[in-house]
């Protein structure tokens, strides 16, 4: 008679298949959002990042399907119009 392997009851696994024992993997920080998360991470409407796009204050990448806009242009983008600064000189419609 043949030996069965040692595999690990289903009690053990996760319904994804690995065992339950092993350390979820570290989060790993997003680098790039889409226009909607974009506008969530700023505090703003769409339309908004759609607006400053459009006048340059916003540099998303266009080389995929939707455009994408880095958290350090995004990060850049707050740090020049903070209100602490008081340079919103940038961001006034001309």
């Amino acid at each position: 008679m043949l030996k069965r392997k040692c595999l690990p009851s289903k009690h053990q696994t996760h319904r994804h298949g690995y065992p339950k024992d092993t350390e979820p993997k570290a989060y790993i920080e997003k680098k790039g959002f889409k226009r909607a998360e974009a506008a969530t991470y700023l505090g703003v409407a769409k339309i908004t990042i759609d607006r400053l796009t459009k006048r340059g204050l916003l540099h998303p990448s266009r080389a995929l399907r939707h455009p994408i806009y880095s958290k350090d242009d995004l990060d850049r983008f707050l740090r020049e119009t903070s209100i602490e600064t008081g340079d919103l000189s940038r961001t006034s419609c001309r």
